[in-house]
């Protein structure tokens, strides 16, 4: 363990040294790491639209494509985000396959999934939140398939909120992970028992690690009664980062 932790810290500071990445925010951190222009930003749960405003108002050039399968949802994500000409609306969910999936419907839309809930999950953040009301059928497809049919041949940024399935999205995008064609990934990382069939954080080190991902940071941790239940992580890629490293300080 302490082998780990000093290599996690070892990894954050010696990018933080060389480009000024003090910021506590993932989202200024991301802007400060990713300096192409007009990058390509994939928004992959976007909910109602919070991230891909906050993507927006830091990268005005970008190519933003949102994805959101929950009707609901996606309607309200049309109606603030539908008029910006460089974002791309998908009422879809990338998971590991193509074709459909059931979507569970929760009392609360911003934990709706494709996993089940776990019955544990009232005890760590709050009564009803997790129940799930109905079921429904949504379009998906996987990351590759839909960097292939789209053409989107490099990625600067890809975030992931999609409520405990955030490693299904990763195996549907083990291609382009492993041809190294995403630079930056910003993803929630559910540690407590919230979802059926969840990942464990050990799972999602291991197989980014083999796919050629360095964890840059972790962020938004929230804890109950001192437990880590949920954090953000920042991962690169480990040609990005050399990159990055080899480019030294940033003129901004």
């Amino acid at each position: 363990m302490n082998t780990l932790r000093r290599w996690i810290r070892r990894t954050g500071a010696r990018l933080d040294a060389r480009r000024g990445l003090k910021s506590r925010d993932p989202f200024v951190v991301t802007r400060q790491l990713v300096t192409r222009p007009a990058p390509v930003i994939l928004d992959v749960g976007a909910h109602i639209g919070d991230t891909v405003a906050r993507y927006r108002s830091l990268f005005s050039d970008a190519y933003i494509h949102a994805f959101e399968p929950f009707p609901g949802s996606f309607d309200r994500l049309a109606m603030t985000i539908g008029r910006d000409p460089r974002t791309y609306l998908h009422r879809l969910a990338l998971t590991d396959r193509e074709g459909a999936v059931s979507l569970n419907v929760n009392r609360s839309d911003a934990t709706n999934s494709i996993l089940a809930s776990d019955g544990r999950a009232a005890f760590f953040w709050g009564e009803q939140k997790l129940t799930t009301e109905t079921r429904i059928d949504v379009s998906a497809s996987t990351l590759d398939g839909f960097a292939s049919r789209q053409r989107v041949d490099h990625i600067d940024v890809l975030k992931i909120d999609v409520q405990g399935a955030e490693f299904s999205v990763l195996q549907g995008a083990n291609e382009t992970l492993r041809q190294h064609r995403i630079d930056v990934l910003y993803m929630e990382l559910i540690v407590a028992p919230t979802y059926v069939g969840q990942h464990k954080l050990h799972e999602y080190l291991a197989l980014l690690d083999s796919l050629g991902y360095v964890l840059f940071a972790f962020y938004n941790q929230a804890r109950r009664n001192g437990r880590l239940i949920q954090a953000d992580g920042l991962f690169v890629s480990e040609p990005f980062l050399r990159r990055r490293e080899e480019q030294g300080p940033s003129p901004t």
